[in-house]
């Protein structure tokens, strides 16, 4: 099949999609099936627009045709794309007021030798900034039809059921190597070296690196391990699915992502709510502090790189090669800290006599901090930590249940991800965007109360914001008091 053709039909899939199943589902099958099976290194690229890629066309497809969802036999909210939560609207507006001041303090063309790197224009800003919007399409889309609990549940188990899916096409290629690609789409997208490891294949299928078919099969496996605490009467086929899903991420041959879930596989099956949302917030707090802590140097980068070789020198020499290149991206990336060097490979380092680039960008962290500064970085990263740190918060006060808490850790997951690699993808967004969504309906009234107060013409109960609930010992006492003044009066 031809890549655009796949890519320009993929609108008429989710017009499939909008008809045939309720608003949740439909959304999540509109972004997560188009990640999964349209090709990458696709793009279809317009004057001053951003490109049009497997990221970007599902997520504008659902905007295409959102009154259709919103029309649907199924009600659900029909607030706008506007965020509602402060944090949301004072990061987004960083985001993007931060890509036209990066582009402002950029125009200064750089000299590397032979090489010479043009300064940025007004042009870029306006591109820069329409690329941020669309690249939080799934994040806005997300709080608005992911937001309840029961479509968290959903969306775990679509996790669930498409990494069962992407298994078969993945364990394939373990055994016969990388072939999917090239099958359907005539190319291979990466680099055939990269690939072979342990004397086997690492798949892809159609992702853009074996790392990201490792770490979707990650954090599939960590929502499976939750559903196997919610849902009680299949506990049985829910574990059966978790261990085959295990079993697939030990197969691709991913060391990072293996090991993140082990670190995080003991919380979603054991542990409470309480604990989960905890242990989701120290990674976040973790990585949304980690460039200090490089660069104070109280990261125990030796002590990871001494653990890393006992288990394989290979993979511990790989790792040590990414932690030297971040130490120069981060030393360059300090010359401009507040809004970084912008695009085009500014923020990269080049020999001064040949002009070649002599550096390797591994971790998202790095990129984003290289190219759009501090303003940059915590905005973004703002987004992805602050609804886990948020929702630890107002745990109580909300009553958060395990459906969102093993969302946490599956966003956590991927945050930790985020710093050896760049596996930010359009479902990191969608489960930002659920947690936000949760955070924005505040705590839920199921009881008589709420059901008094349904909005005629749509169903299930009003989701409003409450102060949290009074002490249970407070209130004893004030029954107590009443009681005694209605005996003193008779």
């Amino acid at each position: 099949m031809p890549p655009l053709l796949a890519l320009f039909s993929w609108p008429l899939v989710v017009l499939a999609f909008a008809r045939k199943f309720p608003p949740a589902l439909a959304f999540v099958l509109a972004v997560l099936v188009g990640f999964l099976l349209l090709p990458e290194k696709t793009a279809f690229d317009l004057p001053m627009l951003p490109a049009l890629t497997k990221h970007s066309v599902p997520a504008l497809s659902v905007v295409l045709f959102i009154a259709l969802f919103q029309n649907s036999k199924q009600k659900t909210d029909n607030r706008s794309l506007m965020p509602e939560h402060p944090f949301v609207r004072i990061a987004t507006a960083g985001l993007i007021v931060g890509a036209l001041f990066t582009v402002a303090t950029n125009g200064d063309p750089l000299h590397y030798g032979p090489k010479t790197q043009p300064g940025m224009r007004l042009y870029d800003g306006l591109s820069y900034s329409l690329t941020i919007i669309i690249m939080l399409l799934p994040m806005l889309l997300a709080r608005k039809f992911l937001a309840k609990p029961e479509t968290h549940a959903l969306l775990l188990k679509v996790l669930c059921a498409a990494a069962l899916c992407y298994s078969l096409l993945a364990l394939f290629e373990v055994r016969m190597s990388p072939q999917f690609n090239r099958m359907v789409y005539g190319f291979f997208p990466h680099s055939w070296a990269q690939h072979y490891r342990g004397g086997g294949w690492r798949p892809i299928v159609f992702l853009s690196h074996g790392l990201v078919v490792s770490l979707f099969f990650c954090c599939a496996t960590l929502a499976t391990a939750g559903l196997t605490r919610i849902e009680e009467k299949t506990r049985g086929k829910f574990l059966a699915a978790m261990a085959w899903l295990f079993l697939t991420l030990v197969l691709t041959k991913s060391l990072g992502a293996l090991a993140i879930a082990l670190l995080l596989l003991p919380a979603a099956l054991l542990w409470g709510v309480r604990a989960q949302l905890l242990t989701a917030c120290a990674v976040a707090v973790l990585v949304l502090t980690y460039p200090i802590g490089r660069s104070a140097g109280v990261i125990p980068i030796r002590q990871v790189a001494q653990m890393a070789e006992s288990i394989d020198p290979v993979r511990a020499s790989s790792f040590m090669f990414r932690v030297e290149n971040e130490d120069r991206l981060l030393a360059k990336a300090q010359q401009r800290p507040l809004f970084g060097w912008g695009l085009w490979g500014r923020s990269r380092i080049s020999d001064p006599v040949t002009g070649m680039d002599i550096t390797v960008v591994d971790g998202f962290w790095i990129a984003a901090l290289g190219v759009g500064g501090w303003v940059g970085y915590l905005s973004q990263f703002g987004l992805l930590c602050f609804p886990i740190i948020l929702l630890f918060r107002h745990l109580r006060r909300y009553d958060i249940g395990m459906e969102s808490s093993i969302l946490a850790l599956v966003l956590a997951a991927n945050l930790i991800d985020l710093l050896p690699n760049s596996g930010l993808t359009p479902v990191t967004w969608l489960v930002a965007g659920a947690l936000w969504g949760r955070l924005e309906l505040g705590r839920i009234e199921t009881g008589p109360e709420a059901a008094s107060t349904e909005v005629p013409g749509k169903a299930g109960p009003v989701y409003t914001r409450q102060e949290k609930p009074k002490d249970a010992s407070a209130t004893r006492k004030n029954q107590y008091t009443r009681q005694k003044s209605r005996h003193a009066r008779k």
